[in-house]
């Protein structure tokens, strides 16, 4: 089973969050908030069965929200930033590193 690793990144400020993954809502956690000095707020990670996996990333108190259907393979990390235009998802096979 691979990992799937969502790392909440950039631009939260004290936002009530929510993550579901094929509808079924597996993270909710209020006052989500970017330490600025490391571009980082919070993650989740699971093992997942792989292949399509629908990410549903929600912040209802701003309100906006964002899905991305990703197919899972091998280990996949996801970064999700709140970004002038909504919510951003970068990809990558490596974890992010923070310092």
């Amino acid at each position: 089973m691979p990992l799937l690793d969502i790392a909440l990144q950039e631009g939260f400020e004290n936002d009530l969050v929510a993550i579901r993954l094929n509808g079924k809502e597996v993270y909710s956690k209020p006052r989500v908030s970017t330490r600025r000095p490391i571009g980082f707020a919070d993650s989740y990670e699971t093992d997942v069965d792989g292949g399509a996996i629908k990410v549903t990333l929600e912040l209802p108190q701003r309100p906006l929200s964002a899905s991305r259907v990703l197919q899972v393979t091998g280990p996949t990390y996801v970064g999700v930033s709140v970004t002038a235009e909504g919510l951003q998802f970068d990809l990558s096979e490596e974890p992010f590193g923070y310092l």
